[in-house]
């Protein structure tokens, strides 16, 4: 019954829509209704500046962070969290079940989980990302480097399955952005200081 509201608990963490709240509160923008109408930090950085863009990276980070350490020592009980915790940050009960993409979310998640994991990710996309200057091209090809890498470490098969399970997540939940890379309409991040 404990682990049942730990999960819960989670998946409310995961559902705070750091974006959407963040671009209200503090520049009076509706994040669902400019640019992408994605609340997530590549659309608040295009559309609000680097500050606003950090912020929800930051707090959508945190979330996935906090909600693996309630989980803490119970590895099934870890990934429940995870797991729930992204289901939320992508699928908001607060937003209609309509919100982010889980890219920051996972990456607090397996952060706390397995950091050499999160590091040789965030190294591929940087590359992909100073390449082209795409952010959704190296999130969805950074996504599988966290399952590959763990497995490689000889991490539990259960944390592969959810790397594997997360990357699949946030893959799909870019499945618009695949559609503009292939037709070469999705924008790149420009090189000018906001």
């Amino acid at each position: 019954m404990e682990s049942i509201l730990w999960i819960a608990l989670a998946y409310f963490i995961g559902a705070i829509p750091s974006g959407y709240i963040i671009g209200r509160v503090f520049y009076g923008v509706n994040l669902k209704k400019v640019g992408s109408g994605n609340i997530g930090a590549t659309n608040a950085y295009r559309e609000l500046g680097v500050r606003a863009g950090l912020a929800v990276f930051i707090c959508d980070f945190l979330k996935g962070f906090i909600a693996v350490h309630l989980g803490m020592p119970d590895p099934t009980l870890v990934l429940a969290c995870a797991v729930f915790a992204i289901i939320g940050n992508d699928w908001s009960v607060f937003l209609h079940f309509k919100s982010g993409k889980g890219v920051a979310c996972g990456v607090g998640a397996f952060t706390y989980i397995c950091w050499p994991a999160v590091l040789a990710a965030f190294l591929v996309w940087l590359v992909i990302f100073k390449w082209k200057h795409i952010v959704s091209l190296g999130s969805i090809i950074g996504a599988p480097v966290v399952p590959i890498v763990m497995f490689l470490r000889g991490e539990p098969l259960e944390y592969v399955g959810f790397g594997t399970l997360a990357a699949v997540i946030v893959i799909g939940k870019h499945k618009d952005n695949i559609k503009r890379l292939l037709r070469g309409e999705e924008k790149p991040i420009s090189r000018e200081k906001r």
